[in-house]
């Protein structure tokens, strides 16, 4: 009979150990804390198993004191992470080129003499991956869908184990067959640029950082439309299927770009200069601001003002329009999208013609000759009539009269300090008047209508800034004259 107790006795000590696991330390007057989970068992299987973002519970005892935290291992006890509470979401790790894995989550009890448990408890998870998904995206009302050779891409993705367990994405243009371009799972939107001589292959800039990637993206096609790709894969490989966006890809033919943002009769004042300084500008390329429409949905405008800069930098000469609708807009465009183009000697002749709704000062004069403008102190609009002429400040340019009634003339004061990389001057002034019920009254204000910028870098004229339409100025027959004056000679078109 003793020696039937003497067995079961053993038999007991081997049961209550055998049910722990990695028992360490040695014996001691202390009782190590006991950890518990909240389930024995996860039966699952097939399509039924858990996805790698699991919940798991435990709490735990002590009998010596209490329970002031748990360690947690999802490595098979390689690592653990503490913390103080009693549940956690946790994203399990299934080895490379595996869908499915059974993983044992261990807990571990600590109590406030920093004792641990010995034997940990463990439970483990069946668990299978699931396929990250992408989508594209675009910045509202500003999806571009005819580019120079500077495109800005945007893009999220989603995966149901958790976005940790995206490991990265893979872009390619135009060939889902080819390599592709592989990005950091942090990634969300690149901007694909091309080299000076337009190859095939682009340099990739990652959000707003102006150094490029190593490595370039190839497969870009100028004058047709192009297809980017990109799409996600996870730690486990697994790899989402493609989406893509679809982009015009305009390779330029000059130095000199075109920018017509008129809202109404755009092609009016763009023949208007482009038949008149065809001696000297025989080419040009064109963008568009203002060119949505119902049939083509055109859009030429990037989404952001860096990747607009990154276009203007394909061109060292531009012409900018805009008329009474468009040039708030335009110009608050250009304030933040031309700093680059000046600082690298680009030249520019801008013609806004302002409305008498914008305000006097706004800060994206800051880099045009203009101080502020100005209005009639009666509130009147201020108008230029038929014959009434346009004169610079120097004789040696061209008068220059009025053909046809300017409904709203604004001129302005011109910047009077130097800017530390500029210094501004005026060129031309206008004979205006104000138009009210006491009928028509001569302006007697400032009258200053155009003024330049000069570049202390170069040393030469970088801006003549007009605030009057070109094409309504013609009544002596010499705007041709006038656009050679400003383009040819003072920007060196």
């Amino acid at each position: 009979m003793k020696n039937i107790k003497y067995l079961f006795f053993v038999l007991a000590v081997i049961t209550v150990l055998g049910c722990k696991k990695g028992f360490e330390g040695e014996l001691s007057s202390q009782s190590n804390p006991e950890t518990f989970m909240a389930v024995n068992k996860i039966e699952r299987s097939g399509t039924n198993r858990l996805t790698t973002r699991v919940d798991a519970y435990w709490w735990g005892t002590s009998q010596d004191g209490f329970v002031v935290g748990f360690e947690v291992s999802i490595d098979s006890m390689k690592t653990w992470t503490y913390t103080t509470r009693t549940d956690s979401s946790l994203l399990l790790i299934i080895p490379q080129g595996s869908d499915t894995a059974d993983i044992d989550v261990f807990v571990r009890a600590i109590d406030n003499l920093g004792q641990k448990d010995l034997t940990p408890a463990s439970l483990a998870y069946p668990v299978r991956n699931s396929a990250p998904n992408a989508a594209i995206t675009n910045i509202a009302g500003k999806k571009t869908t005819k580019s120079f050779p500077a495109v800005h891409f945007f893009w999220t993705a989603n995966d149901a184990d958790g976005l940790q367990d995206i490991n990265g994405f893979e872009v390619l243009l135009n060939d889902t067959n080819a390599t592709p371009y592989t990005l950091a799972s942090s990634v969300n939107d690149i901007t694909i640029m091309a080299d000076n001589n337009f190859s095939d292959s682009c340099f990739v800039y990652v959000g707003t950082k102006t150094k490029a990637l190593d490595g370039r993206i190839k497969g870009i096609k100028y004058n047709v439309w192009n297809y980017f790709y990109v799409r996600a894969f996870d730690k486990a490989g697994l790899r989402s299927a493609f989406v893509f966006d679809s982009i015009f890809i305009k390779k330029p033919v000059s130095k000199v770009l075109f920018i017509n943002a008129y809202l109404t009769s755009r092609n009016a004042p763009q023949n208007f200069i482009a038949t008149r300084t065809v001696s000297f500008i025989p080419a040009f390329d064109t963008l568009y601001l203002n060119n949505r429409d119902a049939q083509q949905n055109s859009f030429e405008q990037s989404p952001d003002a860096l990747t607009q800069a990154r276009v203007f930098s394909f061109f060292d000469k531009i012409i900018w329009i805009s008329d009474e609708g468009a040039t708030a807009a335009t110009l608050s465009l250009a304030q933040i999208s031309t700093a680059d183009f000046f600082e690298n000697g680009g030249r520019m002749f801008m013609m806004c013609n302002f409305g008498s709704d914008i305000p006097n000062e706004l800060e994206s004069f800051g880099f045009t000759p203009i101080q502020k403008l100005v209005s009639d102190s009666s509130g009147l609009a201020i108008r230029m009539n038929v014959n009434d002429e346009m004169t610079p400040f120097d004789n040696t340019w061209p008068t220059l009269k009025c053909n046809t009634i300017i409904s709203s003339a604004r001129p302005f004061f011109t910047q009077t300090t130097s800017s530390g990389t500029s210094s501004f001057d005026s060129t031309y002034k206008a004979k205006l008047i104000t138009l009210g019920p006491g009928g028509v009254r001569p302006f007697n204000g400032q009258s200053t209508v155009v003024g330049k910028r000069i570049s202390l870098k170069y040393n030469r004229t970088a801006l003549v800034f007009m605030s009057l339409p070109v094409q309504n100025l013609n009544g002596n027959s010499n705007g041709n004259l006038f656009l050679e004056k400003v383009l040819k000679d003072e920007l060196g078109f």
